[in-house]
């Protein structure tokens, strides 16, 4: 989950002060694969930056699944003041369930744990400017590449 927050900032440049390019990668072309695994005709346009934004809601609700939370206490998400203090409270998150979890905290704590750590995904995502319908259908999407994916043995 870390390396994919970081994915995700790399398309997202803030951080690249040095750079006189910060505006985020959000829009690419990319040829598309079929189920089958066999290129579409033509090209596809994409957007990085939601798609590395999906893969991390990929991520840490795959590891909801795995800590077998029954129902997270998931109220809104929070938002920082800024993106750059956003992605950093997010890598604090995951940190904080990745300990919680290596020293076995009690159950109600990781599930504490992980609702902030959603919440804070779901802000983030806000943050960046994407609506519920593209993060949906996004999600949708690669959930389709990633299914398709394990019948593979990718």
């Amino acid at each position: 989950l870390q390396v994919e927050l970081g994915e995700l900032a790399n398309e997202a440049r803030f951080f690249k002060f040095w750079s006189n390019d910060q505006e985020p990668r959000t829009k690419t072309y990319k040829s598309k694969l079929s189920p089958g695994g066999e290129f579409y005709r033509g090209i596809y346009e994409a957007n990085p930056l939601l798609e590395e934004y999906v893969d991390c809601l990929h991520f840490i609700l795959s590891i909801g699944l795995e800590l077998k939370v029954k129902m997270p206490y998931i109220i809104g998400d929070y938002e920082a003041p800024n993106v750059i203090r956003q992605f950093n409270f997010v890598f604090e998150d995951i940190s904080k369930l990745d300990r919680a979890i290596r020293n076995e905290y009690e159950e109600s704590m990781i599930t504490d744990i992980y609702d902030e750590t959603v919440r804070g995904i779901l802000g983030l995502g806000s943050l960046l400017g994407f609506t519920w319908e593209q993060i949906e259908t996004a999600y949708l999407d690669k959930n389709k590449i990633n299914h398709e994916r394990q019948r593979s043995g990718y």
